[in-house]
């Protein structure tokens, strides 16, 4: 039987919800979505999908509505509805609040402005040093074999054996176990060299050489320090509440960016820039891909208004990029009536600066770590775990005659 497909304002009707819970439902495949074949800029959303969750979603009836002047923790609850299957986690780190995103306080496209991330990471962890990472010294055996990420990842596999815990160390501390798994990783990516700041040891490390160049590599650390609540985010957390080594969190963190709902995004933008690049004709390649019924990479729907005010600072931090890069936005702008993510200005920042393959996605992965370090430290110090209760609605045992005498 073909599956019945309607349309976006019918399906808010019949769940009674804001455009971002439904926006959140599909991200979190909970409801199928496809283009509209007879406008790509519309989707259609099944049926059977919308009804099943207008149904079963608890909450739905007893809607919580914000006061606009009341921020709420970002994550914790999406169009004011606690989404199925979704655990409330409390935190210090970070909020998202008007469309902006802001850490410990602090607004991180301001930070973004003159910060290093350095600097930005002791602002996370609390630190009482502006840059904790000064009296760390070298390691002389940084040299992984492979990719960018796959050396990272070689690296905290070796740090968890090394750091390994048999019991809980009441002792530890936290900020500078962070703060030099974070400076390995750093050398991991670059092979160790001079002890410069982050984004010059890469800048150095990838053949970067322009100040201008060099800066945009900094401003691209500090807007990915941290997001809103996502799979990886929460991956770390729960890693972090079995109070082992910090470089558990962070492997957990890492490793679920690499996959294709999340750090995928930007190697699929990676790939599309290089495809538009080889075409030669960027309106008719990006039209063959929504006619196909595809999202255009870096213009997918769920991004969050946070996302693309930091995507637009990273590309607006580079006005001598080249034209043929700035068309691809533009493009993908018109064609889709939506504004560009992280993905797709990470994926032209490493084309402006002739990065390598997979560069643009560990340099996000390196960014983001710095607020998986936050989060680890701080469910690390609550001492309790996140609790998501599993809420069976599958056939019942009574149901299906089978229950046991």
């Amino acid at each position: 039987m073909s599956r019945v497909w309607i349309s976006r304002t019918e399906a808010l009707e019949r769940l009674d919800v804001k455009p971002q819970t439904l926006y959140a439902y599909v991200s979190r495949q909970r409801i199928a979505a496809k283009s509209d074949p007879t406008h790509p800029r519309l989707s259609l959303y099944a049926l059977d999908d919308v009804e099943r969750l207008s149904r079963r979603t608890p909450g739905r009836t007893a809607r919580t509505h914000h006061h606009p002047a009341k921020p709420h923790v970002a994550g914790s609850l999406v169009g004011g509805t606690i989404m199925r299957g979704e655990a409330a986690i409390d935190t210090e780190v970070a909020i998202t609040y008007h469309g902006h995103h802001y850490v410990r306080g602090r607004d991180l496209v301001s930070l973004a402005q003159s910060e290093n991330f350095e600097a930005v990471a002791a602002l996370l962890w609390r630190t009482d040093s502006q840059n904790p990472f000064g009296p760390l010294k070298p390691r002389p055996d940084v040299n992984f074999p492979g990719g960018p990420r796959t050396r990272v990842l070689s690296m905290l596999s070796r740090r968890l054996e090394e750091d390994a815990l048999a019991e809980i160390n009441p002792d530890r501390d936290l900020n500078t176990e962070a703060a030099s798994l974070l400076n390995e990783m750093f050398d991991s990516v670059t092979n160790g060299g001079p002890r410069l700041f982050f984004h010059q040891r890469l800048a150095r490390a990838w053949k970067v050489y322009d100040l201008k160049d060099v800066d945009l590599l900094r401003r691209a650390l500090v807007l990915s320090a941290d997001t809103s609540l996502d799979e990886a985010t929460l991956a770390v957390r729960t890693a972090a509440a079995t109070m082992g080594p910090l470089a558990i969190p962070l492997m957990a963190g890492f490793a679920t960016l690499t996959s294709p709902k999340l750090g995928g995004r930007i190697s699929r933008a990676e790939s599309y820039v290089t495809q538009v690049r080889r075409h030669g004709n960027p309106l008719a390649l990006a039209q063959g891909l929504l006619e196909k019924g595809l999202e255009l990479p870096g213009f997918e729907k769920e991004h969050s208004p946070s996302e693309t005010l930091r995507a637009h600072d990273l590309i607006e931090a580079a006005p001598h990029m080249g034209e043929d890069l700035k068309t691809i936005l533009r493009v993908g702008e018109d064609l889709t009536g939506r504004s560009v993510g992280m993905s797709l200005a990470l994926a032209l920042i490493g084309r402006h600066l002739d990065l390598p393959r997979e560069a643009p996605m560990t340099l996000y992965g390196l960014g983001r770590s710095a607020g998986w370090l936050a989060h680890a430290i701080e469910q690390m110090q609550t001492g309790a775990s996140p609790k998501a209760r599993l809420r069976y609605i599958g056939i019942h045992p009574e149901e299906s005659g089978l229950a046991a005498e």
